[in-house]
């Protein structure tokens, strides 16, 4: 999977410190893309996130997804929402192994209040491990993206 970091400034540049939850599968910004409605992302899954059959637990896996598709109302709206899911369904594709996992997530349709995506989880070659359809609510972002306060 080619890294398509961008350079130009998002509105993550601007929103302060990562969440607690973004933190903890490493979340990485590669490219957000208002041309297609998508955000392209990689997280990192390490041994702590494991179940007993050595892959990445699917709490683990539906959480990166969740990131992937909330990740892209914040950033393609240039934060004016704060999403919160309504309902999320998860397919698992492949067992996730351990290491850098790449996401994208799309919104397939918007309105003033909700929002539906799309998300996917692949390996380093691009191969499908899991994916999601998500519907979230739309409320207003709790603080101004312009003071370099809040959280995604």
């Amino acid at each position: 999977m080619p890294e398509t970091n961008t350079t130009e400034e998002t509105i993550f540049d601007r929103l302060g410190d990562r969440p607690q939850v973004a933190a903890l599968v490493d979340w990485t910004l590669l490219k957000l893309d208002k041309s297609s409605d998508s955000i392209h992302l990689s997280f990192t899954a390490t041994e702590a996130f494991t179940n007993p059959g050595g892959s990445v637990h699917g709490g683990f896996i539906t959480a990166m997804l969740d990131e992937c598709m909330g990740s892209a109302i914040v950033g393609l709206t240039d934060a004016r929402f704060l999403p919160v899911t309504i309902s999320m369904s998860t397919d698992f594709i492949k067992p996730v192994p351990v290491g850098r996992i790449f996401g994208e997530g799309r919104i397939t349709s918007m309105g003033n209040t909700s929002a539906f995506l799309e998300a996917r989880l692949m390996d380093q070659a691009g191969r499908p491990l899991a994916r999601a359809i998500g519907t979230y609510r739309l409320t207003p972002f709790p603080s101004s993206p312009d003071h370099g306060s809040g959280s995604r």
